[in-house]
Protein backbone atom coordinates (compact mmCIF):
# COMPACT_ATOMS: atom_id res chain seq x y z
CA UNK A 1 0.00 0.00 0.00
CA UNK A 2 1.45 3.38 -0.98
CA UNK A 3 2.09 6.15 1.52
CA UNK A 4 -0.61 8.32 -0.06
CA UNK A 5 -3.17 5.50 0.27
CA UNK A 6 -2.24 5.01 3.93
CA UNK A 7 -2.66 8.72 4.65
CA UNK A 8 -6.04 8.83 2.92
CA UNK A 9 -7.22 5.75 4.81
CA UNK A 10 -6.05 7.27 8.09
CA UNK A 11 -7.94 10.52 7.36
CA UNK A 12 -11.10 8.57 6.51
CA UNK A 13 -10.94 6.58 9.75
CA UNK A 14 -10.25 9.72 11.80
CA UNK A 15 -13.20 11.50 10.19
CA UNK A 16 -15.54 8.59 10.92
CA UNK A 17 -14.40 8.47 14.54
CA UNK A 18 -15.04 12.18 14.98
CA UNK A 19 -18.46 11.93 13.34
CA UNK A 20 -19.44 9.10 15.67
CA UNK A 21 -18.07 10.85 18.78
CA UNK A 22 -15.55 8.14 19.58
CA UNK A 23 -12.90 10.79 20.19
CA UNK A 24 -14.70 12.96 22.77
CA UNK A 25 -16.93 15.79 21.64
CA UNK A 26 -20.00 13.82 22.74
CA UNK A 27 -23.41 15.09 23.68
CA UNK A 28 -23.67 17.08 26.91
CA UNK A 29 -26.76 17.98 28.91
CA UNK A 30 -27.43 20.95 31.17
CA UNK A 31 -30.38 20.59 33.53
CA UNK A 32 -31.64 23.56 35.58
CA UNK A 33 -34.10 23.16 38.47
CA UNK A 34 -36.15 25.92 40.11
CA UNK A 35 -35.45 25.54 43.84
CA UNK A 36 -36.38 29.10 44.80
CA UNK A 37 -37.96 29.69 48.21
CA UNK A 38 -41.66 30.58 48.62
CA UNK A 39 -42.74 28.67 45.47
CA UNK A 40 -41.56 31.51 43.22
CA UNK A 41 -41.64 31.18 39.45
CA UNK A 42 -38.29 31.44 37.64
CA UNK A 43 -37.70 32.81 34.15
CA UNK A 44 -34.61 31.41 32.42
CA UNK A 45 -32.97 32.59 29.19
CA UNK A 46 -29.95 30.57 28.00
CA UNK A 47 -27.60 31.38 25.14
CA UNK A 48 -24.25 30.52 23.61
CA UNK A 49 -22.24 32.47 21.07
CA UNK A 50 -24.10 30.65 18.30
CA UNK A 51 -27.46 29.66 19.82
CA UNK A 52 -30.29 31.41 21.64
CA UNK A 53 -32.38 28.80 23.44
CA UNK A 54 -35.23 31.18 24.19
CA UNK A 55 -37.05 32.18 27.35
CA UNK A 56 -38.54 29.52 29.64
CA UNK A 57 -40.81 29.88 32.67
CA UNK A 58 -40.28 27.33 35.44
CA UNK A 59 -42.68 26.90 38.31
CA UNK A 60 -41.18 25.84 41.63
CA UNK A 61 -39.66 22.35 41.32
CA UNK A 62 -39.78 22.35 37.49
CA UNK A 63 -36.71 21.66 35.37
CA UNK A 64 -35.48 22.89 32.02
CA UNK A 65 -32.76 21.07 30.13
CA UNK A 66 -30.93 21.28 26.86
CA UNK A 67 -28.33 19.22 25.07
CA UNK A 68 -25.51 20.10 22.72
CA UNK A 69 -22.16 18.96 21.41
CA UNK A 70 -18.84 20.57 22.27
CA UNK A 71 -17.13 22.48 19.51
CA UNK A 72 -14.19 20.65 17.99
CA UNK A 73 -12.31 23.91 17.58
CA UNK A 74 -12.80 26.65 20.15
CA UNK A 75 -14.66 26.57 23.43
CA UNK A 76 -18.39 25.87 23.90
CA UNK A 77 -19.93 28.16 26.50
CA UNK A 78 -23.56 28.51 27.61
CA UNK A 79 -24.71 31.24 29.94
CA UNK A 80 -28.16 31.87 31.35
CA UNK A 81 -30.03 34.74 32.92
CA UNK A 82 -32.32 33.99 35.87
CA UNK A 83 -35.16 36.28 36.85
CA UNK A 84 -37.77 36.14 39.59
CA UNK A 85 -39.65 38.69 41.68
CA UNK A 86 -37.25 41.58 42.31
CA UNK A 87 -34.12 39.64 41.25
CA UNK A 88 -32.03 39.28 38.09
CA UNK A 89 -28.84 37.20 37.85
CA UNK A 90 -26.72 35.52 35.21
CA UNK A 91 -24.31 32.61 35.32
CA UNK A 92 -22.11 30.52 33.00
CA UNK A 93 -23.76 27.08 33.24
CA UNK A 94 -21.27 25.38 30.90
CA UNK A 95 -17.72 26.26 29.86
CA UNK A 96 -16.15 23.47 27.81
CA UNK A 97 -12.60 23.91 29.08
CA UNK A 98 -13.78 23.42 32.68
CA UNK A 99 -17.12 21.64 32.73
CA UNK A 100 -16.50 18.91 30.16
CA UNK A 101 -14.19 17.30 32.74
CA UNK A 102 -16.20 18.16 35.87
CA UNK A 103 -19.72 17.43 34.62
CA UNK A 104 -19.02 14.55 32.25
CA UNK A 105 -22.15 14.26 30.13
CA UNK A 106 -24.52 16.14 32.47
CA UNK A 107 -24.35 19.35 34.49
CA UNK A 108 -27.21 19.52 37.02
CA UNK A 109 -27.93 22.97 38.44
CA UNK A 110 -30.18 23.97 41.33
CA UNK A 111 -31.26 27.62 41.20
CA UNK A 112 -31.70 29.07 44.69
CA UNK A 113 -32.38 32.60 45.93
CA UNK A 114 -28.82 33.40 47.05
CA UNK A 115 -26.71 30.84 45.15
CA UNK A 116 -26.68 28.44 42.21
CA UNK A 117 -25.51 24.89 42.96
CA UNK A 118 -24.05 22.19 40.71
CA UNK A 119 -24.21 18.46 41.38
CA UNK A 120 -21.76 16.10 39.66
CA UNK A 121 -20.37 12.68 40.38
CA UNK A 122 -16.87 14.23 40.22
CA UNK A 123 -17.23 16.95 42.86
CA UNK A 124 -20.58 16.29 44.53
CA UNK A 125 -22.72 19.30 45.47
CA UNK A 126 -21.07 22.73 45.27
CA UNK A 127 -22.64 26.19 45.32
CA UNK A 128 -21.53 29.44 43.67
CA UNK A 129 -22.41 33.04 44.41
CA UNK A 130 -24.31 34.90 41.72
CA UNK A 131 -22.10 37.04 39.44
Amino acid sequence: MSLLTKKLLFLCVLTLLLLHNVIGFGTHHVILTNDLDNNLDLTIHCKSKDDDLGVHLLHHGDTYGFKFRDRIIGNTQFYCSFQWTGEFHHFDVYIQSEDSKICGNTCNWSVKNTVICRTTSYEGYICFQWH
